[in-house]
């Protein structure tokens, strides 16, 4: 990523590259903290998709948490 390209993602960069430094780095380039945003945000969006349908078959309009745990164990 140059420093004149600026990417946008779902969550806030800073707190993706604290996620990273928990995990153990030190140092954390631009690109690694943009991958794991989208990855992030690509895999939120699946689980959000799926517990969606789940309150809809369930006669809901309301996702509710359950909804959201069933959703991530797919």
């Amino acid at each position: 990523m140059t420093k004149k390209t600026k990417r946008k993602a779902g969550f806030a960069s800073a707190r993706v590259e604290k996620i990273i430094r928990n995990a153990g780095a030190f140092r954390v380039s631009a690109d690694a903290v943009y991958r794991l945003n989208e990855l992030c945000t690509e895999y939120g969006m699946n689980v959000a998709r799926y517990a969606v349908e789940i309150a809809k078959h369930s006669g809901r309009k309301t996702v509710q948490e359950p909804d959201i745990r069933l959703a991530a164990t797919k």
